[in-house]
């Protein structure tokens, strides 16, 4: 099993399969964002969160994100002040 991670990774190095795969993990996201909006604008705006997840993955800094760890660590401090 292909994680997240190791998709945006394949995906930023412009592999179109690990962008595919990455859109369709969303597809059920997608579809019910979609069911909010007046059917005649869902196939544009369908179009439009496809296009807009493909740009943040690409965009995404894989490098800077903290781990599970320094999060937890982070959350801690907040929560003592």
């Amino acid at each position: 099993m292909t994680t997240l991670l190791n998709l945006t990774k394949k995906a930023q190095q412009n592999d179109n399969e690990a962008i595919n795969t990455i859109i369709e993990k969303f597809e059920p996201k997608i579809g019910l964002s979609l069911k909010q909006t007046s059917p005649q604008e869902q196939e544009d705006l369908y179009q439009e969160l496809k296009i807009k997840t493909i740009e943040i993955v690409c965009q995404y800094d894989i490098e800077s994100t903290e781990g599970f760890w320094e999060f937890k660590k982070k959350v801690e401090r907040q929560q003592e002040c």
